[in-house]
């Protein structure tokens, strides 16, 4: 009689749950720091490219065995989709009402084409990563969707320009899933190209609190909510180890924070050597992009 009891008790906790529940259909006030956050990341990409000159004369100091034309109109082609991302972005500010932020960014430098090439590579594979992570960040689905949709994006981008610098990028012994940044991973400043971005931010946007004031912890397959007010069940592929053949996630403690060390990007699943320091992985990348 007992267990029936405490049977009835949480299936009465559960249909009022249900009943009390409201799905955020639309962005709302809880996703507009995250949104806000998104849009200064998209806003950077677009600002840089409005500062390269992409036509054919720029792009003729290419290696000969490059594919000038094609890299003229495919580059031609993600300037427009950098630019669609702004607009979406901007939508969804203006749904969940956030301000417009107001940034002042720092760009990498460039001389030659090869340098702008390596610097979108870069900027493209952040992106990538970071939407990722902020799709932890928000709590309407359509919100959550734009940040998948730029998310893959980014990606689709980053791989295309890799592959015609590196013969492979896409390893047989990978060991997690495409590199996924926190907010406050990409906020930080710091030598690796592929991350952190705060040289560029110069602080224009805060990074967003996580979800119930907790702590995201990215691993190699899953990504985890833990701390104040989060419900969570241990996943496989969420906690990573460092040991050899896969990358290290250290978390730091606080409402709404977390790390995992940047990797590098490589398109898709990360490579076994993922265990070597990430400025040896990341010189690897540079100087094989500069050859």
């Amino acid at each position: 009689m007992k267990f029936t009891n405490n049977v009835s008790g949480l299936l009465a906790l559960a249909a009022s749950t249900s009943a009390t529940y409201q799905c955020p259909v639309s962005p709302s006030s809880n996703d507009a720091q995250a949104i806000k956050f998104g849009l200064s990341l998209q806003n950077l990409l677009t600002s840089y490219y409005a500062e390269v000159p992409i036509n054919a004369s720029f792009y003729s100091t290419l290696p000969s065995t490059m594919p000038v034309t094609d890299f003229l109109t495919n580059t031609m082609g993600i300037v427009v989709q950098a630019k669609l991302g702004v607009q979406g972005l901007q939508e969804l500010a203006s749904a969940a009402g956030a301000l417009m932020p107001s940034c002042s960014y720092t760009f990498p430098p460039v001389t030659d084409a090869k340098s702008h090439l390596v610097n979108a590579y870069n900027l493209e594979a952040t992106m990538c990563g970071a939407f990722i992570g902020l799709a932890d960040y928000v709590q309407s689905p359509q919100a959550a969707f734009l940040m998948a949709r730029l998310a893959a994006e980014h990606g689709i981008h980053a791989s295309y320009i890799q592959s015609h610098f590196k013969p492979v990028v896409f390893f047989p012994n990978s060991t997690m899933l495409t590199p996924a940044f926190t907010p406050e991973m990409v906020s930080m400043t710091g030598m690796a190209p592929v991350g952190p971005l705060g040289a560029y931010l110069n602080n224009c946007v805060a990074p967003p609190m996580a979800p119930c004031r907790g702590n995201v912890t990215i691993g190699k397959l899953n990504a985890m909510l833990t701390g104040e007010g989060s419900m969570n069940t241990q996943m496989n592929g969420t906690t990573m180890s460092g040991s050899s053949g896969t990358s290290g996630v250290s978390g730091t403690s606080g409402s709404g924070t977390s790390s995992a060390s940047p990797v590098a990007f490589t398109g898709a699943a990360v490579g076994g050597m993922q265990h070597l320091s990430l400025a040896a992985g990341v010189a690897g990348i540079a100087a094989a992009m500069l050859v």
